[in-house]
């Protein structure tokens, strides 16, 4: 198959909507074999039907990631549909502005379980997966996890540990063949987002704070995903690529 990615098979969790939408479509349009995986049955329905009307390889498979052994099943599904997998990337997470003194014991678990704990044990299942064939896991860190920012103390603290994370599985894994990266993006435009983007709350915090104003698009986060996850990387591990307009990078003034 033609495409930056022809002839391999991914997973891309997160995959019903947003990010993970976006880059569970481009993957299969540049030729891999996408295991799209998310616990919204309906949003992977849609992705489904879209990815037909394409001719896309693109096999939806809905689980909730944050229950313990559902990481394995996703690998033996892939396995099962696709032969093993080759590349990985991790999108599915919670995001949320919270402060550390507004931030209950529970609220901690749930921030770190679902951004951190998740992302740990889909990676243990890649990497096993790959075996010594090598491949290529991409995570998802953030662009407060890299600068900080005010009102989100378990978020950025989960997605630094994630960046944490890809870089210990670099050097752990890289005389295999496997490379580890992450994505850290700044201010989308998804589901999740849009109401407050629309009530500009992110106007004086975010957009006029960076030297690009626009406000990113899932494909904008795609893109870095799929080069990561490519042989245009190939000498690239340990690295989490900001993706942010230049939030966490500059400091910038109107």
């Amino acid at each position: 198959m033609s495409g930056r990615l022809g002839g391999k098979t991914a997973v891309v969790t997160g995959a019903a909507s947003g990010i993970g939408r976006a880059t569970a479509l481009l993957f299969a349009r540049e030729g891999a074999r996408v295991l799209g995986v998310d616990r919204d049955e309906a949003g992977l329905a849609t992705l489904a039907e879209e990815a037909g009307r394409d001719g896309l390889t693109l096999t939806p498979y809905a689980a909730d990631l944050a229950g313990r052994g559902s990481a394995a099943e996703v690998f033996a599904e892939c396995s099962r549909v696709f032969g093993p997998p080759g590349a990985l990337a991790n999108i599915a997470g919670v995001a949320g502005d919270r402060s550390i003194d507004a931030t209950s014991d529970d609220d901690y678990d749930r921030y770190v379980d679902l951004n951190l704990g998740v992302t740990f044990r889909m990676c243990r299942e890649a990497v096993a997966a790959f075996g010594e064939r090598g491949g290529a896991i991409v995570n998802t860190s953030s662009a407060v996890a890299l600068t900080g920012m005010r009102g989100s103390a378990p978020y950025s603290a989960a997605k630094a540990a994630v960046s944490g994370l890809t870089r210990q599985l670099a050097a752990d894994y890289g005389r295999r063949g496997i490379r580890v990266n992450a994505v850290a993006p700044g201010l989308v435009r998804t589901p999740a987002t849009e109401a407050r983007i629309r009530d500009h709350v992110f106007d004086e915090t975010v957009t006029r704070a960076r030297p690009l104003p626009r406000v990113g698009t899932p494909g904008d986060i795609a893109s870095a995903f799929l080069f990561l996850a490519s042989d245009d990387a190939s000498f690239i591990t340990g690295v989490t690529l900001p993706v942010c307009g230049g939030w966490s990078t500059t400091r910038f003034r109107e």
